[in-house]
This record gives C-alpha cells, sequence and structure tokens, in this order.
C-alpha cells in the first residue's frame, strides 16, 4: 500500500506540475484595446508660413498611445501629412520621434512642403495623423490616431531653400551634433541622403540625430542590422573603416544603408587613367581639389569616379546646368592652368563646380 500510494504522490505531482506549466503563457498584446493617440496642437488653423519669421518654429502635439501591456519597448510616433483627398497614400513624412511633440521651424516647413509639391505662394488645405507603434519590424502594432485639418500658406523664399536635414556626429568628430554634417531629404519623402567622411584612428561609431544637439529624436542602432532605434538608450551605428560614405537613412521604415565611396577627378590630360583623389571638407560639406599645371590643349574634359573605377561615375547633364548624373557626359574645362574641382552632395542631384586660380 505504501508503494502505491507513494506512486500516485509521484503521478499527482507530475500532473500539477504539467498544469502550472500550462498556465504561464505569454502575454498577448490585444490591438483592441489600444488606446491611439490623438493630435492636439495645431488643429483648424491657416498657419501663414512667411520669409520674415522663417527662423520660427511650429510645435505640433499630441497625446501618449496606450497598449494594453506593460515593460513594451518605447513607443515611437511618425507624424504624416497630406493634402486633402489624397488619402494618405503617397503622405510627407515630417517626424519620425520618440516624444510627443515635434518642432519644425518655418523655413524648414516651407521647403518640404514645396520639395512635396506644393508651389510657393500657393495654401493647401492639409490633413495631419500621428502613427504609434512598438515594433518595427511588423505592422501590427500600428494604431493611428484620428485627422486633423489645417490649412498651409507657402511663400517663395529670397535666400537659397533649406531642405529637411539630420545631423551625423559621431567619434569622428568629438560626438558634437552642432559641428556635424548632414544628410539631406530633398523631396519630403522622409528619405535623408548624404556624403560623410570617416578619417582614420577612431571607432567610426556614430548616429544621426534630428537636431543639431542629443535633446530631441536621434537615430541609433536597430536589434536587426541596417535598422534604426529611436530609443535613448539605442547602441551606436558603425560603419567598417576609414573613408567616405554616401548614407541613406528612411525614417519611415527606420532603415539605413551605406555606400563606400572615394570619389577622386579623371580627365584627358590624365589619359583617363589615374584619379586624383578628392578631399573632403567637413565645414563646407564638399569634395575637392586644386590641380596645378593642367596641361593647355584643346576640348580638354574630365569626370568624377568613385573607388578608382568606372562602376559609378558622374558626368553632366545634356544641357549641363551644374548638376551631375549617373554615366553623363564629359565635362568640358577651361584650358591649362591651375583649376579646382568640386563635388556636392548637399544638392538635390549631385552637383559640381570648377573654379579658375
Amino acid at each position: 500500500m505504501k508503494k502505491i500510494s507513494i506512486l500516485l504522490l509521484v503521478i499527482f505531482g507530475i500532473g500539477l506540475i504539467s498544469s502550472c506549466k500550462k498556465e504561464l503563457k505569454e502575454p498577448v498584446l490585444n490591438m483592441n484595446l489600444t488606446k491611439s493617440a490623438a493630435i492636439t496642437a495645431p488643429l483648424d488653423q491657416h498657419i501663414v508660413l512667411r520669409d520674415s519669421i522663417a527662423d520660427s518654429a511650429i510645435n505640433f502635439t499630441w497625446s501618449a498611445a496606450e497598449y494594453d501591456l506593460t515593460n513594451l519597448e518605447t513607443i515611437k510616433y511618425l507624424l504624416q501629412m497630406d493634402t486633402i483627398g489624397g488619402n494618405f497614400n503617397s503622405p510627407m513624412e515630417l517626424a519620425s520621434t520618440t516624444e510627443l511633440s515635434f518642432s519644425i521651424t518655418v523655413a524648414n516647413l516651407n521647403s518640404r512642403l514645396i520639395a512635396y509639391g506644393i508651389p510657393a505662394d500657393s495654401t493647401r488645405n492639409t490633413e495631419f495623423r500621428v502613427i504609434s507603434f512598438i515594433n518595427n519590424e511588423t505592422s501590427y502594432t500600428d494604431a493611428e490616431s484620428g485627422i486633423t485639418s489645417n490649412t498651409l500658406t507657402t511663400y517663395q523664399s529670397e535666400g537659397p531653400v533649406e531642405y529637411a536635414k539630420l545631423w551625423v556626429p559621431g567619434d569622428y568628430q568629438g560626438w558634437s551634433p552642432a559641428d556635424a554634417p548632414n544628410v539631406f531629404d530633398f523631396d519630403g519623402d522622409g528619405i535623408y541622403t548624404g556624403y560623410v567622411y570617416f578619417p582614420e584612428g577612431g571607432t567610426f561609431e556614430f548616429k544621426f540625430t534630428s537636431d543639431p544637439d542629443w535633446d530631441h529624436t536621434n537615430y541609433g542602432a536597430g536589434a536587426v542590422e541596417g535598422t534604426l532605434d529611436t530609443d535613448p538608450g539605442a547602441g551606436n551605428l558603425i560603419v567598417p573603416g576609414m573613408g567616405g560614405y554616401f548614407l541613406t537613412v528612411d525614417i519611415n521604415a527606420l532603415t539605413w544603408t551605406y555606400e563606400l565611396q572615394n570619389w577622386g577627378v579623371i580627365g584627358e590630360w590624365l589619359a583617363w587613367e589615374e584619379d586624383i583623389d578628392l578631399i573632403y571638407d567637413p565645414t563646407e560639406q564638399h569634395l575637392s581639389v586644386t590641380v596645378e599645371n593642367i596641361p593647355a590643349a584643346d576640348n580638354q574634359r574630365f569626370k568624377f569616379r568613385a573607388n578608382d573605377a568606372w562602376d559609378l561615375n558622374l558626368g553632366a547633364k545634356d544641357p549641363d546646368d551644374g548638376t551631375l548624373v549617373a554615366g553623363g557626359a564629359d565635362i568640358p574645362i577651361p584650358d591649362g592652368g591651375t583649376l579646382t574641382f568640386i563635388l556636392r552632395f548637399t544638392t538635390p542631384d549631385p552637383s559640381y563646380e570648377v573654379i579658375e586660380n
């Protein structure tokens, strides 16, 4: 009888442990219990953008989204805009942030609206919404706010167009956002591109920031290679080593890519065989080189190419307006003398300048 009792206790204990294990289930997010964010300002306003207030800030605010689970990762927010009737099929992404607010200067908003397709000196009825999410690898956690309306009037800027930009602070320049080079969103689609040179001797680590400081949205390394995370504690991004890199940042999908591009100038006086390296100027944010004693000859021409190869080369558009296209035409230059060649990635299309010294 004792053996039978012990056996029954063992079986009962195993069953009890088994039933306990079945009860320990991972919590499941119920999106039906999610409370979406709600835009709180601006609401139903006619916002007139003017050159005289170009440095003034326009502030967008919204309430926090609430999910039915605790200990979730930081909630992220996308602020989107579209013209009425667009149905957010191709919205302009104004901000990607973990904050409950976003500030943008009048000049920046004006240039982004024009790049988006709203002409200068025109008025449009626009709609805004905020999408919250807690996982950038799936749309399952997306929660949309209600749509709010504002009327916007753009202006024709008297100065150069100010494009939306991110700053690229890193070890290579002392982690100072205010002094860092930029990547630019030239058409308001939330995709930023630009060129940064990482010199020898550092860690090659960096981040992207939405402002020239650490107090706003910072973009660090996501859990998956090539992704971004706006959590303030996210790790640093990194490139493989020294050199110039063309960077692409998508704040909508929270992804980024890099391509090593060490540029040089090549031309007829070099027999189209050996490049002269361009040097990156972090203050001017362009690449340049001064070449002396170019021999006089009829129809001297040149091009830019990357990595001492023809796989990626830039030549002039037709007609030549100072901008460059991949595989474009050879560019004529003055005959002989000393010339400075400048290559820029701070314009919607790469652009160049040749200066006689």
